[in-house]
Formats: C-alpha cells, sequence, structure tokens
C-alpha cells in the first residue's frame, strides 16, 4: 500500500500534469485570424460550380420599388466568383447590369483579405468568431468583417465598409450538400451614394464541380 505521502504526491502530479496538457490541447488550437478565415474557407474536392438565383429586391432610394432579379452564381478555385444578371426589370436595370467580381463566396476570402483583429461574440445564441480584415489590392474597401460560427468555422455574415462611407451587408444561411458548406438564402442591405436598397437571395440547385468558362469572370 502507498504511504500518505506517496498517495499525496501522486495526486498532485497527476493534477499538474491534467493541467499542463489542458495548456497544450488549448495552444494547438489557438488559432490566428487569417487561420480561422481560411477554416471558413475550406472546401477540398469543390474546384468549381454554378448555381441560379433568385433576388427579391426592395429599393427604397431613388425609387421606391420592389421587383425581383435574377442571375446566376459561378466559382472556379481557387479564388474566382462572379454573379452574372440574367434577368431585370429596365426600371433598375442601370444599377445593376452584367457581370460582378464579388466577395460574397467564402473560398475566395483569403486571398483577397488579411485579417487584423478578432473579436469573440453571440449571433442567435451561437459563438461568433467577428474577424476585421482590410484588403490586400482593393482601395475603394477600407475594411470587412467576416463572421465565422465558432463550432464549425461556418460563414455566417460579411460587411464591407467602403472608403465613400457605402456599406453592404450579408447575413448567410447555409446548407450542407456532398460535404460542402453552401449559401442556401441570404439577407443583403446595401447603402450607397446613388442607391440603397434591402434583398433576399434564395439559391436554387448546385451544379458542383461542374465546367466553368473563365469568361463569366470578366468584370463587363
Amino acid at each position: 500500500m502507498k504511504s500518505p505521502r506517496l498517495y499525496m504526491l501522486g495526486a498532485i502530479l497527476a493534477v499538474l500534469a491534467f493541467r499542463v496538457g489542458c495548456t497544450a490541447a488549448f495552444a494547438g488550437t489557438a488559432l490566428s485570424g487569417d487561420q480561422i478565415l481560411a477554416r471558413a474557407a475550406v472546401a477540398p474536392g469543390l474546384t468549381s460550380y454554378s448555381v441560379p438565383i433568385h433576388f427579391d429586391v426592395h429599393m427604397h432610394r431613388p425609387l421606391s420599388i420592389t421587383t425581383s432579379v435574377e442571375g446566376i452564381m459561378y466559382y472556379k478555385a481557387p479564388a474566382q466568383a462572379a454573379l452574372v444578371i440574367t434577368k431585370i426589370p429596365s426600371i433598375i436595370g442601370k444599377f445593376f447590369k452584367g457581370s460582378y467580381s464579388l466577395d460574397m463566396i467564402p473560398q475566395t476570402w483569403p486571398s483577397k483579405y488579411t485579417v487584423t483583429s478578432v473579436e469573440q461574440t453571440e449571433i442567435d445564441g451561437a459563438s461568433t468568431y467577428m474577424l476585421e480584415s482590410v484588403p490586400k489590392s482593393d482601395s475603394s474597401v477600407d475594411r470587412v468583417v467576416f463572421g465565422v460560427m465558432q463550432a464549425d468555422y461556418a460563414p455566417v455574415s460579411v460587411a464591407w465598409h467602403y472608403r465613400d462611407g457605402s456599406s453592404i451587408n450579408v447575413s448567410m444561411q447555409n446548407q450542407h450538400l456532398s460535404g460542402y458548406t453552401l449559401a442556401q438564402t441570404e439577407s443583403i442591405t446595401v447603402n450607397m451614394p446613388q442607391f440603397g436598397l434591402n434583398a433576399t437571395a434564395n439559391y436554387g440547385s448546385y451544379a458542383l464541380n461542374a465546367s466553368v468558362p473563365d469568361s463569366v469572370f470578366v468584370t463587363q
């Protein structure tokens, strides 16, 4: 039988080993802001996709009008994304036309932004990282804030703040398809000098790893 002193010594050593092990585990899992953003973007095996999108749009400046817009979102690895507008009423067509380079697809984020600070908060009761970031090359953007779930690194929001005072805010509801986390619906608020609007985007059926021509990524 162990003596009381040896038993106590063993207990103390066990507690110390437990604490050291917990500290090492925590240190091993601590991620930088850029690493968190990279995890939000990771999609092994996803080389491309196309998906139709239906927008319900409520423009409130300069005109008050409610209408719908149709488009197709394209993605191609490693970091190309574009929305091609396919149907839009002429009354608001001057504000939206052609193809637009977008950063709404999380797979494009790490290549375009550097995270400068990380805060932890809760969104709808879920622990969330808020990643304040700056663009690597776009001089029109002052900062961007990405929202990423702590539990699984799923992207849930993004807000762009432009140097002219404009802003675009997007909140995301995701779905799981073939092992990938992809957008299902989005709520969008746009405030710019020439117009302001709210919109809801509903994504249709994804064509995963389908052929996507490079021409769709040429801004027109």
